[in-house]
């Protein structure tokens, strides 16, 4: 039987299969293909015809060989970033219906007078404030006023509302308010969809509960009508069985739950990345990885350190505060498609703005006329002009040529061929900087890190950024173009749940917040028993969230038991501190902490994800002239380029190796040696 692993970007979309069809032997097959953001679902019907093609069969014959589908998309990243959510109301307690606006009153960088805050979703007229009030304990202390919810329901009618977010003070605590609203809404509006804080984030902060709870509210239809649709259509071919979402924890969910929750999947693909990070280190036995993934839109990092990926409680997505377990991705706007530009003041900018797939990079011809990363490639000729996307798309040095003239090389005075070097090293620096933010910055030393190259545009990057930053090694795996979709055939289904939870150093009290663990791990193997796991095969692992007393934020301290006694507080204390001085290079022994919050998390046990083996056709390398400052050398240079067949044998700069869907630059100085089948490591030819 087949696994098959999809993840959709924001400009091309990645399939990824392994396994075996009609008992043959085992094959590992993966495509690339341009995203259809107009119909997603048909073009993810049209590309697994795609590889059923190769695996040389039907479409109905794939399907029925296959036992697990799993799916990481960028819809709701891509509404949410465009403002494209459906119409959204918020209703919250009476008086506070601004605090979504007002937000913490702070800025991300207070010097900067002209930083701009992101829009808010829900506009003042829809947000409603509904007559109710549950205290800090969870006693109500006004009843709720159920002709104030349907005064609001009526409202939203008027204003041709499509979904509704329901957030009251402290009904974390308490949800039976939030969830009577939720009933007379699907009386008075049967096709609104309803999202409740008491259900998404049912944690302290007002703000930050409210915000998730809208975001989950703005683009889950828009996710749900999508999945419905690719549902229906794969059924249309034989397919029956659950399909798996890829989410923000690395995790892997289905569809009813993704109808419900959404935002889970804001960062599905990128999640998939990390997922595959994490195999990659401990295949590899290399305890310290930093993947740069860098596709068509953006640029993604993801860090592994003692062979662990580690989740956040709280992450920032386009300037918004989402309180869900993230993976700690790190995105910028410095993918092939990010469009170049001049200022006033002759400062060349790359992004954040993408041409996409469609019209995508002046060089695709379809009507594109700013010019991209790609196109400076194109030039540069780094990128070979007949067989790009495997062959796909034939581009147009010509028209790459002419759009870099216009926007960069005249305004700045220069030739063209000078104008590509600027984009090639303004790039390089963009990214070596956003590496430094997650090593340097951190506390973490660079050099103890080697750099995996994901991504169909990276590789010709990736070695002058490991210098820069003076790494021990780049490592290609020939899965690099398709990495998120291939680390999502080792995610594992998955439930996380993160309840607050109030207890003082001083009130340790094991039988309380046993009863809570408790009540949170039935309601994980509930949900998992639904995902289709056995209870024999699947663990538990539990975050407390601590802070000192008076701090504002807290840390994540992993527990390995559910289950405690009156003695391990001083345990707790222990690991509290230990992990506090290790985050900020500090602790405070004499005071006392706090608990804020539990995080539970429920998944199935490991899932082997091997690596895929190199291309054994034969391709004669051959010799080309091209511009050799992206090979640390001047002048017009001859550079070897390479197939996949020569890797046997040691490679050095300046080289090109080529893929069927990327390219691997490598500069003078460097070497290229097979570390493993379907794996290649570059290093300075000195080490």
């Amino acid at each position: 039987m087949l696994k098959i692993a999809i993840d959709t970007g924001g400009t091309f979309t990645d399939y990824t299969s392994i396994g075996s069809l009609n008992n043959e032997s085992e094959e590992k097959i993966f495509i690339k293909n341009p995203t259809n953001h107009k119909n997603p679902a048909d073009g993810i019907i049209n590309g697994l015809k795609e590889l059923a093609d190769k695996w040389g069969c039907n479409l109905e014959t794939l399907l029925s060989n296959t036992s697990q589908i799993s799916h990481g998309t960028t819809l709701a990243l891509n509404a949410l970033i465009e403002k494209k959510g459906v119409k959204t109301a918020l209703f919250t307690t009476e008086g506070f219906r601004d605090a979504l606006e007002i937000r913490r009153s702070q800025l991300d960088n207070q010097w900067d007078i002209r930083a701009v805050t992101p829009p808010v979703l829900v506009p003042r007229r829809l947000r409603l404030g509904i007559t109710e009030r549950i205290k800090y304990d969870g006693t109500i202390i006004k009843e709720l006023d159920e002709d104030s919810v349907r005064r609001a329901c009526r409202k939203c009618a008027r204003e041709n509302v499509k979904s509704i977010a329901v957030c009251f003070l402290f009904n974390f605590l308490n949800p039976e308010h939030e969830r009577r609203v939720k009933e007379i809404i699907n009386e008075e509006l049967p096709d609104v969809f309803v999202s409740l804080s008491s259900d998404i984030s049912p944690q302290i902060r007002e703000y930050e509960r409210t915000t998730t709870t809208v975001i989950n509210a703005y683009v889950t239809p828009i996710v749900s009508t999508y999945l419905e649709d690719l549902k229906n259509k794969l059924f249309e071919y034989g397919w029956d069985k659950p399909i798996n979402i890829m989410m923000n924890s690395g995790g892997l969910s289905d569809i009813p739950t993704m109808n419900k929750i959404s935002a889970k999947s804001l960062l599905s693909g990128p999640a998939g990345g990390g997922i595959g990070n994490e195999n990659l280190s401990k295949i590899l036995g290399k305890k310290h990885l930093v993947l740069g993934d860098m596709g068509g839109t953006s640029f993604d990092l993801h860090i592994i350190d003692n062979n662990e990926t580690k989740l956040v409680p709280e992450s920032r997505i386009e300037g918004y505060p989402i309180t869900l377990p993230m993976m700690d991705i790190n995105s910028i706007g410095a993918g092939g498609g990010s469009i170049i530009s001049v200022d006033e003041g002759k400062r060349v900018l790359v992004g954040p703005e993408s041409a996409g797939s469609v019209p995508g990079p002046a060089c695709y011809n379809l009507g594109g006329e700013k010019p991209t990363i790609t196109d400076a490639l194109l030039v540069l000729g780094l990128i070979d002009e007949s067989n790009f996307l495997g062959g796909k798309i034939e581009l147009s040095k010509e028209n790459a040529v002419n759009a870099i003239r216009e926007y960069v090389a005249a305004p700045l005075d220069i030739s063209v061929d000078e104008a590509c070097i600027i984009v090639y090293k303004v790039a390089c620096e963009l990214m070596a900087d956003s590496l430094r933010l997650i090593t340097m910055k951190r506390g973490n030393d660079p050099r103890d890190y080697s750099l995996v190259s994901s991504g169909g545009a990276f590789g010709l990057f990736a070695a002058n950024i490991m210098d820069s930053l003076k790494m021990n090694e780049v490592l290609i795996p020939v899965q690099g173009p398709v990495f998120c979709s291939w680390g999502m055939l080792g995610a594992k289904r998955r439930y996380d749940i993160t309840k607050s939870f109030f207890m003082e150093k001083k009130d340790w009290n094991a039988d309380m917040i046993n009863s809570m663990i408790m009540g949170m791990k039935e309601e994980c193997i509930d949900e998992l028993l639904k995902l289709g796991v056995s209870l024999d095969d699947c663990s538990f692992e539990l975050n407390l969230e601590i802070r000192y007393i008076g701090q504002h934020h807290e840390i994540s301290i992993p527990v390995n038991k559910l289950e405690f006694d009156d003695g391990d507080v001083d345990i707790i204390d222990e690991l509290f501190h230990d992990t506090h001085y290790d985050i900020y290079q500090y602790s405070q022994i004499e005071n006392d902490w706090e608990i804020i919050n539990l995080h539970l998390a429920g998944y199935e046990n490991d899932i082997v994800n091997p690596l895929f083996n190199f291309d054994e056709n034969n391709v004669d390398n051959y010799t080309v002239t091209i511009n050799g400052e992206s090979f640390n050398c001047s002048g017009s240079i001859d550079v070897s380029v390479y197939s996949e067949t020569d890797l046997d044998k040691v490679i050095r700069g300046p080289a090109i190796i080529k893929f069927d869907y990327t390219s691997v630059l490598v500069p003078k100085g460097f070497v290229s040696v097979l570390l493993d089948d379907g794996m290649l490591s570059i290093k300075l030819e000195d080490d």
